[in-house]
This record gives structure tokens, sequence and C-alpha cells, in this order.
């Protein structure tokens, strides 16, 4: 493979496919505003967040919830995200209780 295809076969692949975010969908939104394409973005977010990872990590977020095109997808991710959390909490909940309380309550039998 010489390196024009390689650089092609790249560029297609941090493009993802059409209409849909790879993410959150920060990288395309802002390809749309500045005109430009979405792997240039996709690209820097790569590079940055390998020698930045935390600060690129927040500032991907906050793009994302404040955005207006990526905000109602970034909510729905941390509501998900939300939902799991507390469903893990709860069957924990539930394993602490059935730990501690012994074999007797856990079936509901008394004596």
């Amino acid at each position: 493979m010489d390196q024009q295809n390689l650089f092609e076969s790249i560029k297609q692949n941090l493009n993802g496919r059409p209409g849909q975010p790879i993410v959150l969908g920060v990288c395309k939104a802002l390809s749309e505003r500045f005109d430009q394409e979405p792997w240039v973005f996709r690209a820097a977010a790569i590079v940055l967040g390998v020698f930045f990872t935390f600060f690129t990590l927040a500032a991907y977020v906050l793009l994302g919830l404040f955005l207006p095109e990526t905000e109602n997808r970034t909510k729905g991710v941390f509501r998900g995200l939300g939902v799991q959390l507390q469903e893990a909490i709860d069957r924990l909940a539930a394993l602490g209780r059935d730990i501690f309380s012994g074999p007797t309550q856990r079936n509901g039998n008394s004596g």
C-alpha cells in the first residue's frame, strides 16, 4: 500500500459513515461550523488526547453539552450512563443485603 492510499484509508476511517457520529458528534459539528472535513477535527482530537488526555476529554464533553447540534445526544448518553450506574448500585446493594442478612431472610423464611 503506497502512502497516498494509506492516507486516504485513514481519512475515510476518521470521516466515519455519512450522518453517523462516532462518539458524541462534536468533531462533525465543528467540521460543519468551520467548513472542513470531520477527519481534520478527529485527528486533532486524537493527537491532543494522547498528550493532554484529561483536558481533551473535558473539552470534548463540554463542547458536546454546549453545541446545539450535539447537546441532545450528549445528554442522552449521560442519562443512559446514569441509569446504568443506578442499576449497578442497586445490584451491589442487593448483593450486600444477601451477604449480610443470612440465608433465611433471603428466601423469605423465618426459621
